[in-house]
């Protein structure tokens, strides 16, 4: 199962990754939307439900807007209605497996902060849902510290500054999945 479970994630994730890199976007929200479905159902079916409530719990905040004019309720659009849920779900979350909720919880500010897109994000959460283990976030902070070193150090050797530097998320998702699987091999 864990291999099928990869293969479909690399899959995923390297479809994704090429509209990224070509066009800075996905062409619909439905290539991260279904995944993280999936991720929740598996997630729930490997008896972590708590992190599922807390991912669902982040997907609404993030859409709170719209669920507002959906219903009619202008209060629920606002931030501060939604953190009691929030903290509800990450002290559930958190206590049965630490790591994974205070990333997904990071992945969504960085998201909220205009920092992600929502694909970067989405995804990132989906990737979470399935290998919830501390190695997993290890080889995703890897990944984005070497890349940004590698960036700072050709901004300073071409451009003789320092300069944020817009790169696609979903193509260093992918290499973090697979740095992850070749640390689990590994150790």
């Amino acid at each position: 199962m864990d291999w099928i479970l990869l293969i479909l994630v690399v899959v995923w994730l390297g479809i994704v990754s090429w509209f990224d890199i070509r066009k800075s976007e996905i062409p619909h929200s439905v290539w991260v939307i279904i995944p993280l479905f999936g991720a929740c159902f598996y997630r729930t079916w490997q008896g972590n439900w708590a992190l599922v409530l807390l991912t669902v719990l982040v997907a609404a905040v993030s859409e709170r807007e719209r669920i507002s004019h959906l219903i009619g309720w202008e209060e629920i659009g606002k931030m501060i209605i939604w953190f009691p849920l929030l903290f509800l779900g990450v002290y559930f979350s958190v206590q049965t497996s630490p790591f994974a909720p205070l990333a997904i919880i990071g992945f969504w500010v960085a998201w909220e902060l205009k920092w992600w897109g929502g694909a970067d994000a989405v995804a990132t959460m989906t990737i979470i849902m399935i290998y919830p283990e501390i190695k997993f976030i290890f080889a995703f902070l890897t990944v984005h510290v070497i890349v940004t070193i590698w960036l700072t150090i050709k901004s300073l050797v071409k451009e003789n500054t320092v300069r944020l530097h817009r790169i696609p998320g979903l193509p260093l998702l992918l290499i973090a999945v697979i740095l992850f699987q070749m640390i689990k091999l590994l150790s």
